[in-house]
């Protein structure tokens, strides 16, 4: 019979283990969190841009601009980003429909067609 030099070693590596596997949770939960506050982000800044396009309206005779950049300098200091699959997009996707420009590369879409039952209304440019 060989006698085991370390009478703990079973322990030790148990705890070891356990160790492992507990950071690899906490890894993983940590993660779900952060794409759990960029959607919180997204959200907000959705509501953001809606807020100055009403304020846009009210200013310019019910008129929405034509393009959303406009929204820069007087309404907005910059535009807020969307969060789409952890990378933050500014960018914008102007056109007549949602169906038309929707593509779920993510950023922004803006529907600058009067005759749209959408008109002057921005959507996230991803899928949920």
């Amino acid at each position: 019979m060989i006698k085991n030099k370390s009478p703990f070693a079973r322990e030790i590596v148990v705890t070891v283990f356990l160790i492992i596997l507990l950071s690899v949770l906490c890894v993983k939960k940590i993660k779900d969190l952060k794409f759990l506050a960029q959607e919180s982000i997204s959200q907000k800044n959705e509501q953001i841009i809606r807020e100055a396009l009403a304020v846009y309206r009210g200013d310019n005779e019910g008129l929405c601009p034509i393009h959303l950049e406009a929204l820069k300098g007087d309404y907005l200091d910059v535009l807020p980003p969307y969060y789409y699959k952890g990378q933050a997009s500014d960018k914008v996707k102007e056109g007549s429909s949602y169906q038309e420009i929707f593509d779920g590369t993510g950023g922004w879409l803006y529907i600058n067609n009067k005759s749209d039952k959408d008109y002057c209304e921005v959507y996230p440019n991803a899928e949920d």
